[in-house]
């Protein structure tokens, strides 16, 4: 089955569907949703993406999430992902902000949600690599050392002006 996804305008207006491969190969304007994974300590969850993913292979990431689904809102694709990267099941989200990221590789009109988990996080192992609970000042290091996806950079920029 061909999945597609909702490509949006600057002011996130639906302006037709697209299959994913077309909206990636293309780069279009597209939903994403994101969730930071905190667990009750206030660290953030932090994971490797897989060498070979489309976008920013091997780099950290501080978010779990995807594109949303042609007719999908935000809220139920954060939960789907969560749910297909982490295995997490019926997720308390609490939204947190909406950004926008633009690049060659990846143009989104994103929600970023956070989430608090204290459980065993089971990874999707064709998406990432391995994670763990860091520390703030962890994550400073990482993004320091250019070890961020920009994609994650930008939402964790975004996330400490808040």
């Amino acid at each position: 089955m061909v999945e597609h996804v909702d490509i949006v305008d600057e002011n996130d207006n639906v302006i037709r569907s697209a299959a994913w491969e077309e909206m990636m190969s293309k780069s279009l304007l597209h939903r994403s949703a994101n969730i930071i994974v905190f667990n009750s300590k206030g660290e953030i969850f932090v994971h490797r993406r897989q060498k070979n993913l489309m976008l920013y292979p091997g780099l950290y990431d501080v978010k779990f999430g995807g594109s949303v689904r042609a007719g999908e809102s935000y809220e139920e694709a954060a939960k789907r992902e969560l749910l297909e990267e982490a295995n997490i099941k019926n997720a308390e989200l609490e939204f947190l902000f909406t950004s926008k990221f633009r690049s060659k590789d990846n143009n989104v009109n994103r929600k970023v949600f956070k989430c608090t988990h204290d459980n065993k996080i089971t990874l999707d192992k064709e998406e990432v690599f391995d994670g763990k609970f860091m520390k703030i000042d962890e994550i400073k290091k990482l993004q320091k050392n250019k070890k961020l996806s920009p994609s994650a950079e930008s939402v964790f920029e975004e996330f400490l002006k808040r």
